[in-house]
Order: C-alpha cells, then structure tokens, then sequence
C-alpha cells in the first residue's frame, strides 16, 4: 500500500465527497490509480470507478496551448504576431488591443481580458465564431497587451482556439483530436457529451439542504466556450498528456508531439499569479513546490475540481479528479503525493 492512500479515504470522508478518482503515472505508465466513494450517489453499492469519466474543466486550457503550439511548430500561426493578421475582421473593445494582441498574450493570461466564464449556452461548437464576431469587441479590457499584468481570462484561450480554427479551416474539436488527442492515444477525452454519455461518467453532486449528497441531473454546456473548460476525460488518459509533459513531448510510443523546445517555452515564465512564488506560463500553471516547481493545470467547473500536475525532479504525475466542488483541494492532494514520491 502506499503512504498517501490512507490520507486519501480520510480526506473523502472528512470533506464530503461524493467521488474522486486519483492516479499516479511515472514516465512510462500509470503505476497506481484508485477511486474513492461512488460515481452516483443514486446507486451508494456501486463503488466509484478510475475508469470514469469527470468534467476536467480548466485543466482544458493545456491542451489547447498545446494545439495551438503545435500549429506554431507547423508554421501555420506564429507566437508573437497579432491575432488580426490571422483573423482580419478581430476586434476587442479597445483598437490599441486589437493591434497588438498575439498568442503569447492570449496563452499566458497578459492580454488585459478578463475571467468571464458563461457555463450555459448554445450547444454546438459552431457558435464559438458567433461569440467572437458578436460578444468579444463588447468585453471590457482590464488592461492591455503588453502591460505584462496577469489576470486570469478565459476569454483568452476561447479566443486562441478560434484563431486555430480559422487558419485551419476546421472546428477546435477537430484541431485537438488531430494534433494532440489521436497522437496520445486519448480515445476516452472529449468535449462532446453525446460521447461521454457512451462511458462510464462520474456525475455531478452536491451537499442539499438537509446536509445530505445528492447528484446533480444536469450538465452545464456552451459549445460557445469550449476551449475554457469543457473537456471530460478520466485519469487514465490524463496520465498520458502527463507522461508526454514528462518526457519532453514525446507519447508512450516515443514519438515526438510536441519539440522539447515548445514545451520547454509552454513551461516558461510569463505572468506572475496571485500566489507567491506561483507563475504561468503557456497555459501551464507553474507551482512552488519545496525546491524546484510543479508543472500542470487546476480545473474548477462546480461541482468538478480537478488538478494535473508533473513534478520533473521526481518524474511523476498526479492526476485528481472530483465530482463534488472542494476547489480548495486541488494542490493540496498532489503535493501529499508528491511528498511521499520523494520520500
């Protein structure tokens, strides 16, 4: 048994959580995965499943990064050069934006858009044109590209995975499934809910009233805003973006799916985060973690809070995922893990 399972069931009772699946992957395989109180409080004698599938939430915007990195890799979109060139009609609600935003600003959260998030709306993915010809020029700017202020915006990476699409000519979904998806081998990873319905899910829950858990039948969607945080995957498959972190962007079979050197920049400084010692990269939250740094993403859509994270010291990976809203737990968990790792 390992150090940090005890902690686990002790940290699901003590917090009330319906279902948490949580895994550890080394560079070459997950070498332990365990779920722990049910998938669907409905059905309390079903145990809950490592194979199920969770909404990951904002864990979501790695893999865009990683998409759109991999269209830079192609030459097809260039880091630094404004969005405008690549999408001619762009606008935001201030012109200086408008000439000067580029992919590194939209990936590393400095490009003054804010955190709106809408968790409903339309269901097809096509909207997410419409939002960005129709909502985006009305948001406000809390400041400018190229001021170098951190604020956290899902606006930016909805917008950054439009402009992969527009020089693609293909819908997100279809980008990721290509470039990073289908090359990792993650057959159970998905934005669209009539795949996810095909598997086993973990469901929404929340504590009611009366102090009881009950699940939660219904499941927020906007095709519009994919790309912040509508992903559903399971440990599983996450251990293997996991590995590919770990192992200079290579997949278990060592090919190459990203350059070590675009990993290398997704994985370099940009803004620094509220936290201290905490900063951001390209889409990959870099966490202060005793002597050196984690390398992942934390993910909160309620009630699903979810963390991967790569520690390169170690050369392991945690991934957590919940069905019940505790995002106070999402660095917490991985760094016991990693604790004990290098004990």
């Amino acid at each position: 048994m390992y150090p940090w399972e005890e902690k686990l069931k002790a940290i699901c009772k003590d917090n009330q959580i319906a279902g948490m699946a949580v895994a550890v992957t080394d560079r070459q395989k997950v070498i332990w995965a365990e779920a722990y109180g049910v998938d669907n409080a409905e059905r309390p004698h079903i145990s809950a499943d490592p194979v199920s599938i969770y909404r990951i939430a904002s864990v979501t915007k790695m893999f865009v990064a990683a998409a759109v990195m991999r269209l830079v890799e192609l030459g097809k979109l260039d880091l630094d050069t404004p969005v405008v060139q690549y999408v001619p009609w762009l606008t935001f609600s201030r012109p200086e934006a408008t000439e000067k935003m580029t992919l590194r600003h939209l990936l590393s959260h400095t490009g003054g858009l804010p955190k709106a998030f809408t968790p409903n709306g339309p269901k097809d993915e096509c909207f997410a044109e419409v939002a960005i010809r129709e909502e985006l020029p009305k948001v406000e700017m809390k400041n400018l590209p190229g001021d170098g202020v951190y604020e956290y915006a899902n606006w930016g990476t909805r917008t950054a995975a439009f402009v992969a699409q527009y020089v693609t000519g293909k819908l997100f979904s279809e980008v990721l499934q290509e470039l990073i998806l289908d090359p990792l081998g993650m057959d159970r990873t998905t934005f669209h809910l009539r795949e996810v319905a095909t598997y086993p899910i973990s469901a929404p829950h929340e504590i009611g009233e009366d102090g009881k858990m009950r699940v939660i039948h219904s499941m927020s969607e906007n095709g519009a805003s994919f790309a912040s945080g509508g992903l559903y995957s399971n440990v599983y498959d996450l251990c293997k973006f996991a590995r590919m972190l770990l192992n200079d962007g290579r997949n278990d079979a060592g090919q190459q799916v990203l350059q070590p050197e675009t990993l290398a920049l997704m994985k370099t400084r940009q803004g620094k985060r509220e936290e201290p010692g905490d900063w951001y990269g390209l889409n990959i939250h870099i966490h202060r973690f005793e002597d050196g740094y984690l390398y992942g993403h934390l993910g909160n859509v309620p009630p699903y809070t979810t963390s991967v994270f790569t520690d390169p010291v170690t050369g392991y990976g945690v991934v957590t995922l919940m069905n019940t809203k505790h995002p106070e737990l999402r660095l917490p968990i991985p760094e016991m893990i990693f604790r004990d790792l290098r004990g």
